[in-house]
């Protein structure tokens, strides 16, 4: 089921990522076609690609490519999707896995990070954890044998059981982070396609670079006079 979930993002971030750059390769030409001859301003080109940063395809509905605007705006909505559901599964897995410590290990979850369950997951009780600790001399490493920190499980299979569901919450929340990594290469992605789509429909300032030399009786002088 792991490798299921987790081959199930990778597919939905290719498939995602691919179509707008494909769109971006091979569909550019004759976009520029059918868009408005009128030029851009700087200022303007500039607001088109923080509508992309801000919401990757607003600034190509602005430039009026929709079709573009729609492919990014459904991976937009795919990837926050695929991060809000592989959260809320890691935070249901985490509920699960601090019931049963409490109730196969008599852990108090209450305040305990996940230094400490990884820690438990490894170890039948806290006395032959402190025990190893201190064989290594990692005494920086032991828990105070208090209730707050105590547990002991009630059997090896229980301790197994633990540790494949603290697994499965880690690997939901690594999954989640592949979501958050596509919502950033959408962002680029929308950029780039934005910096194409208005690279030749910006304006370009007039100036006008002049010199002159004017003679005096002390020499020459060199005048430069710049407009735009």
């Amino acid at each position: 089921m792991k490798i299921l979930i987790r081959s199930f993002v990778l597919f939905i971030l290719t498939i995602s990522v691919s179509s707008n750059m494909l769109l971006a390769e091979y569909k550019i030409t004759s976009q520029i076609d059918s868009i408005s001859s009128d030029k851009l301003s700087i200022s303007q080109a500039r607001t088109l690609l923080l509508k992309s940063i801000v919401l990757p395809g607003w600034g190509e509905h602005s430039f009026n490519c929709h079709k573009r605007g729609y492919g990014f705006n459904s991976s937009e909505l795919v990837f926050w999707i695929t991060y809000v559901a592989f959260q809320f599964h890691a935070g249901s897995v985490n509920d699960n896995m601090r019931a049963y410590a409490a109730q196969h290990a008599g852990v108090i979850p209450i305040g305990k990070d996940d230094y400490y369950f990884k820690d438990i997951g490894n170890y039948m009780n806290i006395y032959e954890y402190n025990d190893q600790k201190l064989r290594y001399r990692q005494n920086n490493a032991l828990y105070p044998e208090t209730d707050e920190y105590f547990w002991a499980w009630d059997s090896e299979q229980s301790r197994k059981e633990f540790d494949k569901i603290r697994i499965k919450g880690s690997v939901a929340l690594r999954n989640a982070s592949f979501a958050v990594a596509g919502l950033v290469v959408n962002r680029i992605i929308s950029m780039f396609d934005i910096i194409a789509l208005t690279r030749n429909k910006i304006e370009k300032p007039n100036s006008d670079l002049s010199a002159y030399i004017i003679p005096h009786s002390k020499g020459v002088t060199l005048s430069l006079n710049f407009s735009f």
